[in-house]
């Protein structure tokens, strides 16, 4: 095993964890690597770092690898994963101008996602050459689809009747606090953060969206995982270790303090976050998942659906077909080398419809142990089906 020392980029995001947590307490150590957890200012900055050299690996939107190796708002260089870091995650919060406007047309905060974007949507016919400003961190990423895709599902042209922009996670709350924008879509702690500020009020969480979407990923470039496997195998077991280990309740508020330090925000509000306890919405002891449910699985689904959000807001390649480009990027093989050598199962199969399953409910794995999944319920009640 090489002795050089690894970077891995990380955002200032609680769905960080698994990397704080393998290196807290000496997974990546005892996996023989030396790791340097390196905070990047923006999702741009990470990305570039990782496409031209500086980072080995980092925690990533989960369609980066897509954008990067299709040269989608982004340099044109291979990249792939084999580890998904989380699922769930994100929230939508707002103003509380908007939050006030939106209960002057009813809206309660009991409402499912659909009929929040619905109480929206009637704020937006009311004035609507005053077009309200949503932000997302990133133009390819999955807060900027679930924004989309909520705002399509109300009738609300995400491209015409509200302006969508730009910020990094950690101006979030400061971007609302100055009114420059009216609400945002982003990971957590900001939605968190926001309320306990008193800027702003989260009102849909991600997993209202999507059960158990997968949120952030581990990004490799090809050609350092194609040269270096064994390193790559080693980072992955690490990082699993650490998912199984954060998943019992308990090691979330001793991670607490570890995330809120590597992030700079307080331990309250990590606290708040970690265990799903989100201001404005209800408890959901699945706001984050880290393992369960086999989260850890890069799945050729959930693949499928970013791909479909990325050419319904055209910024997919006409000539690239995604069945052929899905499995070279999101690695499922690699996965199951790193499960296998831990003992842990893996689902058997790369590919499961996705969107009917209202609870949980088992899939088959490669060693005959079955597997339970959470609910994996679209808001709007679409599906996923090749």
């Amino acid at each position: 095993m090489s002795g050089e020392n690894l970077n891995i980029g990380f955002v200032a995001l609680t769905d960080s964890a698994p990397l704080i947590v393998a290196r807290e307490l000496g997974f990546f150590a005892a996996e023989g690597l030396a790791v340097t957890l390196q905070k990047e200012p923006s999702w741009a900055s990470l990305r570039d770092h990782l496409l031209f050299g500086d980072l080995v690996a980092a925690h990533a939107l989960a369609p980066l690898p897509m954008a990067a190796t299709l040269g989608i708002a982004s340099p044109k260089i291979p990249v792939s994963t084999a580890l998904t870091l989380s699922l769930n995650g994100n929230a939508i919060t707002v103003s509380h101008a908007l939050h006030q406007r939106l209960r002057d047309t009813g809206f309660t905060g009991a409402e499912p996602a659909i009929a929040t974007a619905q109480a929206l949507r009637r704020i937006i016919e009311i004035e609507p050459a005053k077009k309200l400003r949503f932000a997302v961190v990133s133009p390819v990423s999955n807060h900027h689809y679930q924004l989309r895709h909520w705002l399509r599902a109300a009738r609300i042209d995400p491209d015409q009747d509200i302006q969508i922009t730009v910020v990094p996670p950690r101006h979030m709350v400061a971007a609302l606090r100055a009114g420059e924008i009216d609400g945002y879509c982003v990971g957590e702690p900001w939605g968190s953060l926001a309320a306990a500020e008193n800027v702003g009020i989260p009102i849909v969480s991600s997993y209202a969206l999507w059960n158990n979407l997968m949120e952030k990923v581990l990004a490799v470039r090809n050609d350092w995982s194609q040269r270096e496997p064994d390193l790559h195998l080693a980072m992955i077991r690490a990082i699993l270790t650490a998912s199984q280990w954060l998943d019992n309740p308990q090691h979330r508020l001793e991670a607490a303090p570890w995330v809120a330090n590597a992030i700079g925000v307080s331990r309250e509000v990590v606290a708040m976050a970690l265990t799903g306890n989100v201001p404005g919405l209800a408890q959901q002891e699945d706001f984050h998942v880290f393992a369960r449910y086999s989260a850890n699985f890069p799945w050729h689904s959930h693949a499928l659906w970013l791909a479909r959000q990325m050419q319904a807001a055209r910024q997919w390649p006409q000539d690239v077909d995604i069945e052929t480009l899905i499995p070279q990027i999101y690695r499922c093989d690699i996965y199951r080398q790193a499960a296998k050598t831990l003992h842990l199962s893996a689902p058997k199969m790369d590919f499961i419809d996705w969107g009917n399953k209202p609870q949980s409910w088992q899939v088959q794995s490669d060693d005959a142990h079955p597997i339970t999944m959470g609910a994996n319920l679209i808001f709007d009640g679409s599906t996923v089906t090749r």
